[in-house]
């Protein structure tokens, strides 16, 4: 499917959802208001402490807007066609997106785009940037170039973790209990992660690498930690999302290629 082609369903989709535009303000304001409660939180708790592990408000601000918003970005694409996919594939409605001449894949996230999630981008796009603008970070051109690219990979990372979770549906059909499991585990990278055990950092890191969402891209524009270790961990935080969303694609692609139909 051509970006063209791609980006043509997902207009048609926005216009659809825009038909029903209170709805659609109620829902983002409610968004934005629950949203701003959880920065209210993490900022009574930093006058509490004011620091968190060396972290002040401003950084924890950046680091909670990074993962909101690469989140919002990713989840605008798959979250919905893949907590969907179980009950798509048992109401037998799965056969339209693979029976037409089109990849299946991006003719099914396009089908399902969710605009609902511009709520979440506004909020933490605005915080991010305060946030940026109230840190002393010393901009350059390479930093401007990492923060988009680190955003970019930290979006398809998130997304890859939902369609991993939501290939599974090919499989064992109801799966949406582990979306709320990752849900709650994405929680540990709402703090920096130097404030757990060695245990729990090895899983954020390598085993499931959320960290690379937002804690390294932050180490690396705060230069937080050693220069060796923050360039490595920050560079590194550049390719992951990319490789493991290319694997999550792998993982749907052998489901569909187990995928024999509604009544198989």
């Amino acid at each position: 499917m051509s970006i063209r082609l791609f980006t043509y369903i997902v207009q048609l989709v926005i216009k659809s959802k825009m038909e029903y535009k209170e709805s659609f303000i109620l829902g983002a304001m409610g968004q934005i208001v629950g949203y701003t409660a959880n920065y209210l939180v993490i900022w009574l708790l930093l006058q509490k402490f004011e620091s968190i592990n060396g972290w002040g408000w401003t950084e924890i601000a950046f680091l909670y807007s990074l993962n909101l918003l690469t989140y919002a970005i990713g989840a605008s694409f798959v979250y919905s066609p893949m907590i969907g996919l179980g009950q798509i594939l048992i109401d037998g409605k799965f056969e339209q997106y693979i029976t037409k001449p089109l990849a299946s894949f991006p003719y099914f996230i396009a089908s399902l785009f969710n605009i609902g999630y511009i709520a979440h981008i506004l909020i933490s796009g605005t915080v991010l940037i305060w946030s940026l603008v109230n840190t002393s970070i010393d901009w350059t051109i390479v930093r401007i170039l990492y923060l988009i690219l680190a955003i970019i990979s930290a979006s398809f990372l998130q997304a890859a973790f939902m369609v991993v979770i939501g290939s599974l549906s090919f499989y064992f059909l109801r799966v949406q209990y582990l979306f709320t499991i990752l849900f709650r585990v994405r929680e540990f990278i709402a703090y920096p992660i130097s404030v757990y055990g060695t245990f729990f950092q090895i899983i954020l890191t390598w085993i499931i690498p959320l960290a690379m969402i937002n804690y390294y891209p932050s180490l690396f524009l705060f230069s937080h930690g050693s220069s060796i270790e923050t360039t490595l961990y920050g560079l590194a935080a550049l390719v992951v999302g990319p490789v493991v969303f290319l694997l999550a694609y792998q993982i749907w692609r052998r489901g569909i290629n187990r995928y024999s139909g509604a009544g198989g």
